[in-house]
């Protein structure tokens, strides 16, 4: 196995990268809508309030030494919770051999942005995508979307409590469970199965065509080892063929290689802006790992490209579901794919 030096980062292949290949991709979406029992303050970005809340609870429900301390934890290496929050590779893993954590298998989708104070008996909604093997945990994730409802949210500790959880598939919305049920209907049947065909044949002698990325949660992304100040379509795709390659190999039983990295990078700096309407948001939040806040801002707004995209579409509707670039797990990097 060797490692590529691909923009700031290493990407695993496998000498001689096939001219295409098809990746893996299981993924179950839910939506989980709750009612606060008093007025909830949100911040404009939210995504780290309910990670925090959510990991904590999370905690709970799995600890079967009700130690809640991971490191020195006898069952840590066979534990959902670090499997989930502290994503670090498997033993036999080809790829990130050296690395801490790989991407998580999940992504949280907080409220709509904005800076509001959502009314006590008023519903909202929390999203929730879950990858590859993890889905067949889902009755944890319920229960501990249960237990955050318990415990609080915010400072002022706001109970809020769980109308009912719907998994999404496409268009349709199936009740998967409601307070009271026993327990939640199985998760394997909410589960879809989307393979990411990756080509450089695939539309290249098509007609110039155009998308636009409309990002909905603040878009991460470091390009060369620093946050990028503008977003060329190929620095987008470079950090979302990474994080699909990844989630697949790791959670999903892909491939450890055949991805046509260099050849699609070659291809989408043929693309070009169209126009750019992007704004920097700054947020913070603070870590209580490393005991200090962090800057987190990234691009809203949205930016339009044209040029040979055929090839790119399975990718970035990939990425619609599971974010691009920086804290994914928290809701950042979310975009809507709008094709021409």
């Amino acid at each position: 196995m060797n490692e590529r030096v691909y923009g700031d980062r290493t990407m695993p292949f496998q000498p001689g990268d096939a001219p295409s290949v098809s990746l893996p991709f299981a993924y179950g979406r839910y939506v989980f809508r709750l009612v606060a029992e008093a007025p909830l303050p949100l911040p404009p970005f939210s995504g780290s309030l309910f990670r925090r809340a959510f990991g904590w609870a999370l905690q709970h429900v799995i600890c079967v030494t009700r130690t809640y301390e991971c490191p020195p934890c006898s069952v840590r290496e066979r534990c959902l919770f670090p499997q989930v929050f502290d994503t670090a590779p498997p033993p036999d893993a080809q790829v990130m051999r050296k690395y801490r954590t790989i991407p998580h298998p999940f992504v949280l989708e907080p409220p709509e942005m904005g800076a509001r104070t959502i009314p006590p008996h008023h519903p909202f909604d929390m999203g929730l995508t879950l990858f590859g093997n993890v889905t067949t945990f889902l009755p944890y994730f319920l229960f501990a979307l249960e237990r955050m409802g318990r415990q609080g949210l915010g400072r002022g500790r706001i109970r809020c409590q769980v109308v009912n959880v719907e998994a999404v598939e496409r268009e349709a919305h199936w009740l998967v469970y409601a307070p009271g049920d026993p327990c939640p209907k199985p998760a394997h049947g909410f589960v879809e199965h989307l393979p990411v065909h990756l080509s450089v044949g695939s539309g290249v002698d098509e007609p110039m065509s155009r998308v636009t990325v409309q990002f909905l949660t603040p878009a991460r992304i470091r390009y060369q080892g620093e946050l990028t100040k503008s977003l060329p379509f190929h620095v987008l795709v470079r950090p979302l063929l990474r994080r699909v390659a990844l989630l697949s190999y790791f959670h999903c039983e892909g491939p450890d290689g055949g991805v046509p990295f260099q050849d699609l990078i070659a291809l989408a700096e043929r693309v070009q802006t169209v126009t750019a309407e992007l704004r920097w948001f700054d947020w913070e939040r603070y870590s209580s790992r490393q005991r200090s806040r962090m800057a987190l801002g990234g691009w809203l707004g949205e930016v339009t490209y044209e040029g040979p995209l055929g090839p790119f579409v399975p990718l970035l509707r990939a990425g619609e579901i599971c974010h691009v670039g920086k804290g994914t797990s928290f809701g950042l990097g979310r975009y809507r794919l709008i094709l021409a």
